[in-house]
C-alpha cells in the first residue's frame, strides 16, 4: 500500500464498528448516527489495526479432559455370513492434542493417540482377534496414532470451519500419509457447562475410508471382512485459555 493510499477498514470489520459505535452513543444517550465514514472513525481504526496486526495466537486444546466424548468409531463390512449390517469398532480412549488459532487455521498441528487395546466391537471373538499379531498386534504396537500437519483450503461457512486435514497415521509399525475432510466449530467459553474449569473448546468432525492393505492387514483379516473400513471421528478439545474478544475474519458468522 502507497504512503498516499487512503486507509481502509477490512469489510469484516465494519460490522462490529456500527455495534460497538451504536452501544458507545446510547450510553452517551445519543442518537445513533454515524458521524464520519468507517475510514475516519476512530474506534473502527483501532478495531482494524489490532484485527490485522495481531493474529491471535494458537491455543492448545487437549483431547483428554473431554473423556467419553471422544469418540473414533470404525466400520467394517462383511461378505454376508454374518453381522450383515457391520462390525462397528469404537475408540473409547482417546488422548492427544490441536494447537489452533481462529486467524490462522491452516496452520494447525496436533497429534491424536489410539490404545488399540480399547478398540470394542461388541462380539467377543472380534474384540479378541482384533488384539492377535495376525490383525492389530497391540503388545507389539501398543499405539495407534495420527499427526496433523496442516489444514488445507480451510473456509468459514457460518459457525463451522470445513477443511481437509493432511498428516500422518502411524499403525501397526506402518507410517502413511493421509488426508480427510473435517468439520470444525470453535465454542468460546464453553467449557464451563462440561467440567466447570474456565476455557474454549474445539469440536472436530470427519470421516474417510481406508483399505486394508494400505494399514497392513491385508493378508491378516478373515476374508468374511470385506476391504474397505470406514472411519469416523468426533473430538473435543478443551482449552485452558478463553480467546480474546477481537474482530477476525474467520469468527465472522459467530456470537460472542
Amino acid at each position: 500500500m502507497g504512503k498516499n493510499a487512503p486507509f481502509r477498514i477490512p469489510q469484516i470489520v465494519k460490522r462490529w464498528c456500527l455495534v460497538l459505535d451504536f452501544r458507545l452513543r446510547e450510553r452517551d444517550n445519543q442518537p445513533f448516527k454515524m458521524i464520519a465514514p468507517y475510514g475516519f472513525n476512530p474506534t473502527c481504526i483501532l478495531l482494524s489495526a489490532m484485527s490485522v496486526a495481531l493474529p491471535l495466537q494458537a491455543m492448545k486444546f487437549e483431547l483428554g479432559p473431554m473423556g467419553s466424548l471422544n469418540r473414533i468409531e470404525v466400520q467394517l463390512r462383511t461378505n454376508g455370513v454374518f453381522a450383515t449390517e457391520g462390525i462397528r469398532g469404537i475408540f473409547s480412549k482417546v488422548d492427544g492434542n490441536i494447537d489452533f488459532s481462529v486467524s490462522q487455521p491452516a496452520h494447525a498441528t496436533g497429534k491424536v493417540s489410539l490404545d488399540p487395546r480399547n478398540l470394542r466391537f461388541g462380539y467377543h471373538r472380534v474384540d479378541t482377534d482384533a488384539q492377535k499379531k495376525e490383525w492389530l498386534n497391540s503388545a507389539a504396537n501398543p499405539e495407534i496414532s495420527f499427526q496433523l500437519l496442516r489444514l488445507e483450503d480451510p473456509r468459514w461457512t457460518e459457525r463451522s470451519l470445513w477443511a481437509r486435514a493432511h498428516g500422518n497415521l502411524s499403525i501397526k509399525g506402518n507410517k502413511l500419509a493421509i488426508s480427510l475432510p473435517v468439520e470444525i466449530r470453535y465454542l468460546r467459553a464453553e467449557r464451563r457447562k462440561y467440567d466447570g474449569r474456565i476455557g474454549d473448546l474445539l469440536l472436530i468432525k470427519g470421516e474417510t475410508v481406508l483399505t486394508r492393505e494400505i494399514i497392513g492387514l491385508n493378508n491378516s483379516m478373515p476374508r468374511v471382512i470385506q476391504p474397505q473400513i470406514l472411519v469416523r471421528l468426533n473430538l473435543v478439545g478443551a482449552s485452558d485459555r478463553v480467546r480474546p474478544l477481537l474482530p477476525t475474519p474467520a469468527m465472522a458468522g459467530q456470537q460472542p
